[in-house]
């Protein structure tokens, strides 16, 4: 903060106004929560969440294969339930292999208001049925099978898994027990 003020030979000077006066730096911020909540997203205990972003460290891995895995647990009719994730709305909108961010706002008006019809009808716009060709593609080069847990750092042994190193997060072949980046047991 300059003040302008005259020295004593007339001369029109700048002079940093110090201290700062602690008044500036206050603000008020008003904090409340309703009478009744209400709760956007829903948690089915019969299905696996979609895994939270950066979480390498606990084996919340977020790829495509988190994607398809997690697709393909819910039946058609439940689009509405599916889409009614937290993580899986983030990894959508974040996702670099399908920028989906500017077609989102129709389904998350639809999860807003858990409207299944609005979802529905997002899920036969282009954006969704292209992704779901990819799932679809790549769940058939995989053989059909989706790996799931190891993906997200299960110890199976079946060298044809990968497993997340929980020290470092490298992802590691399933057929070794020690991490090939750090050298740590799994």
């Amino acid at each position: 903060m300059n003040l302008q003020e005259k020295d004593i030979y007339g001369n029109e000077v700048s002079r940093l106004g110090r201290p700062l006066p602690v008044e500036y730096l206050l603000v008020d911020v008003p904090a409340s929560s309703p009478l009744v909540p209400t709760y956007t997203f829903t948690v089915r205990e019969d299905k696996r969440p979609f895994p939270v972003e950066n979480r390498l460290l606990d084996g919340h891995l977020q790829d495509f294969t988190a994607l398809s895995s997690y697709l393909s647990q819910w039946r058609p009719e439940e689009f509405l339930d599916a889409v009614s994730d937290f993580h899986l709305l983030v990894y959508l909108s974040r996702m670099d292999m399908l920028p989906m961010r500017a077609a989102m706002a129709p389904l998350l008006m639809a999860v807003r208001n858990k409207d299944a019809a609005a979802a529905d009808e997002w899920r036969s716009q282009e954006v969704w049925r292209t992704l779901e060709t990819l799932i679809a593609a790549s769940s058939s080069a995989a053989g059909g099978t989706e790996q799931y847990q190891s993906q997200t750092g299960s110890s199976g042994g079946d060298a044809s898994t990968t497993w997340t190193c929980n020290h470092c997060t490298f992802i590691n072949p399933g057929d070794i027990q020690n991490c090939e980046m750090c050298s740590l047991p799994r």
